[in-house]
């Protein structure tokens, strides 16, 4: 039976700013975050209750698209049991989307790839997920048993 007190964190983020800089990080707001997160601080925010539950299981999510950047995430995965899922990164514009899917869960924590995201707020296309190729993409998503985290804002305000 599971522990009603456990907690699985399903968005975190972790970054080393001397291996890969954070450009999002350089924008105002952003100050009380800009220094590096890793799985030390994971370790620290596992120790203590939030609401009398304990944080046993945690999903890191991708910061910036690099698929290099998944693959250290994923690693990091292979290596942490606290990390239990990985949300990465893959182009959804390029026709090789599939084979970087492929090759992503077939390397070192490939087996905790569980979805990948792109940061459409970011896209100044408004109709950017509708493109025949991102389309195609999510379809080779949705094959590979993946989710797809949609990040996005409402331009209509």
């Amino acid at each position: 039976m599971s522990d009603p007190r456990a907690l699985v964190d399903a968005h975190h983020h972790v970054w080393d700013l001397a291996v890969r800089p954070q450009p999002w990080l350089d924008e105002p707001g952003h100050e009380p975050i800009r220094r590096t997160f890793g799985t030390a601080d994971l370790r620290t925010a596992a120790t203590r209750p939030i609401t009398g539950r304990r944080l046993t299981n945690t999903v890191v999510v991708q910061c910036i698209a690099s698929v290099p950047e998944t693959r250290d995430l994923l690693a990091l995965a292979d290596g942490d049991p606290l990390i239990g899922a990985v949300v990465g990164w893959a182009d959804l514009t390029s026709p090789a989307v599939g084979d970087v899917l492929d090759d992503l869960q077939s390397g070192p924590g490939g087996r905790h790839l569980r979805g990948v995201r792109h940061v459409v707020q970011g896209e100044p296309d408004p109709h950017w997920l509708q493109r025949p190729q991102v389309e195609r993409a999510l379809k080779a998503i949705g094959e590979r048993g993946l989710g797809y985290d949609v990040l996005a804002v409402d331009r209509r305000r």
